[in-house]
């Protein structure tokens, strides 16, 4: 558990562009412990947890978790996607969102599992932007 929860807390402090100086700062520990927490090699204390949920913007739950798998949003996603002489083909992005919707296992969204009724309800709505005819956009 401390290992997963180790590679949670690094994985927002970098999605958040914090340094671990700044994390710990922010949650009043020293660098040396935030630093064995993200390898796992310590727990923090509930109250530091409730702090590094607050600083990271998440919560103990999801910090504590780990079925919890923290996805880039949106907005990352598209701007990993983009390269600024290609335009973005939302029609290979939508096939192949289509794809994992349909033969993955397990599908999260913004860190949950999606139940299978909700997979089925964007799979059709998918199918039906594809069949609307979306090609792509300008970076």
């Amino acid at each position: 558990m401390k290992r997963a929860l180790g590679k949670k807390i690094m994985q927002l402090r970098k999605q958040h562009k914090y340094t671990q100086q700044f994390l710990a700062e922010r949650c009043g520990e020293s660098v040396t412990n935030i630093s064995a927490y993200e390898r796992g090699q310590r727990m923090p204390p509930p109250q530091v947890l409730e702090r590094l949920a607050l600083v990271l913007d998440t919560t103990v739950i999801d910090l504590l978790d780990p079925k919890y798998v923290q996805h880039p949003s949106l907005s990352e996603f598209m701007q990993q996607a983009l390269e600024p002489s290609q335009p973005l083909d939302l029609k290979l992005v939508l096939e192949d969102l289509l794809v994992h919707l349909s033969l993955s296992k397990d599908i999260y969204f913004d860190g949950r599992l999606v139940p299978p009724n909700v997979r089925e309800e964007m799979a059709t709505s998918i199918d039906h932007a594809l069949k609307q005819g979306i090609a792509s956009i300008e970076a």
